[in-house]
């Protein structure tokens, strides 16, 4: 939602508008409008009026009954006069949710991803077709996390290797053309799940990290996105723990131990080594860190390592950056168990460790977070600078 903070620069029509935002779901009168804006009654009453013809506000049931005299009209935001998307386009599966101007969900599915970038985007395209045929024109917009790094300036998708195909598409104009909307935003998926995530926690800053099939960083600074120079800020799986030097030592990135392959294969190692175990050749990351509980040595070994490598990751990027709240997600990074161990070892590590927990959101994170940038964009743009409905 948007933040009420006018000034006396601001059009009247915006400070009215981010007014009755604020009042959600509430309602406001047309008398409290003037008192939060310093307007006078018959330009708050010209402006309702104005938003009224166009669909954006309506009048809802009078005022709060036991006052004195005729209650007074109530004033709120017509949900349906916007849509929005928010897409999550995994390497396996992919979630998609249409919210209204408010916001809300009032729709979502989750699929199976194609086997490469062109099938994924069809069938986004597709599914959000058969949720929201309606779906068209310049009151809509859509958000899409994509597993890989956007530049925006090429509008092409790079480092993707879960999901090939991305580099012969110009894919805002895709989502462009084929559902209508010219409001057509992409991002990386954890990017997406970090606005999620302070979104939760009230626009706190926040460091997600999610964990699966790789690694990857998303964080906000000053309730926004910081994305780097180049885009790529975020790519934590690929700090190096041990570097690629001439120390006899092989070279190894954060990916190399605790991404979920990486994870199993030194759970196989760990068997090599001599570790005993009760658990089958090749368990699956779960059942690994429960058998650690029950004091199982090659589980054990496994989710000490693990923890080690995530842990002075974080010890980095809490001595460079200071993040209040670390939140780890993805089908690995919500499980407690590593999360706890994590935390223990961090504290060992830095002065001022961060708040460290799991995901509350789960798997919807950054689905979630695409529908919140959308609808901050469709928010801000539903009204022209100078302040009348577009």
């Amino acid at each position: 939602m948007i933040d009420y903070h006018p000034d006396s620069s601001t059009p009247s029509g915006w400070k009215i508008f981010e007014a009755v935002m604020v009042s959600m779901p509430n309602g406001v009168s047309r008398a409290s409008l003037a008192r939060q804006t310093g307007l006078s009654k018959p330009t708050v009453s010209a402006v309702v009026y104005n938003f009224e013809q166009a669909g954006l506000v309506r009048q809802v049931n009078d005022g709060p009954e036991g006052a004195v005299g005729r209650p007074p009209a109530m004033y709120e935001i017509i949900p349906e006069a916007g849509y929005v998307v928010g897409v999550d386009i995994g390497a396996t599966k992919t979630i998609v949710g249409v919210a209204d101007l408010l916001g809300r969900i009032v729709a979502e599915e989750k699929f199976p991803t194609g086997r490469n970038a062109s099938l994924a985007i069809e069938g986004v395209v597709a599914r959000v077709s058969m949720m929201m045929p309606d779906l068209r024109g310049d009151t809509s917009a859509i958000c899409v996390g994509v597993p890989g790094v956007y530049q925006a300036g090429s509008n092409r998708v790079e480092e993707a290797p879960n999901l090939p195909g991305f580099d012969d598409i110009d894919i805002s104009a895709f989502f462009t053309k084929h559902l209508g909307t010219p409001h057509v935003y992409i991002d990386n998926d954890v990017n997406l799940a970090a606005v999620a995530e302070s979104d939760a926690i009230d626009g706190e800053d926040v460091a997600a990290i999610s964990i699966g099939t790789g690694i990857g960083l998303g964080m906000t600074i000053g309730g926004n996105l910081y994305r780097g120079g180049s885009g790529a800020a975020g790519e934590i799986g690929s700090v190096w723990l041990i570097p690629p030097t001439e120390n006899g030592l092989p070279p190894r990135r954060l990916e190399d131990i605790a991404a979920a392959g990486s994870i199993k294969n030194l759970f196989q190692s760990a068997i090599i080594a001599g570790y005993k175990t009760i658990l089958n050749e090749k368990p699956d990351v779960p059942e690994i860190f429960e058998a650690a509980m029950r004091e199982d040595e090659a589980a054990q070994y496994v989710l000490r390592q693990v923890a080690n490598a995530l842990a002075v990751a974080v010890s980095h990027l809490s001595l460079i950056a200071d993040p209040g709240h670390v939140v780890f997600g993805g089908g690995i990074g919500q499980n407690e168990i590593l999360v706890n161990e994590i935390r223990q070892q961090v504290d060992h590590l830095v002065p001022y460790p961060p708040r460290i927990s799991v995901s509350n959101l789960g798997g919807r994170s950054t689905m979630l977070g695409a529908v919140s940038t959308a609808t901050r964009f469709l928010q801000k743009w539903i009204l022209t600078p100078d302040g009348k409905v577009r």
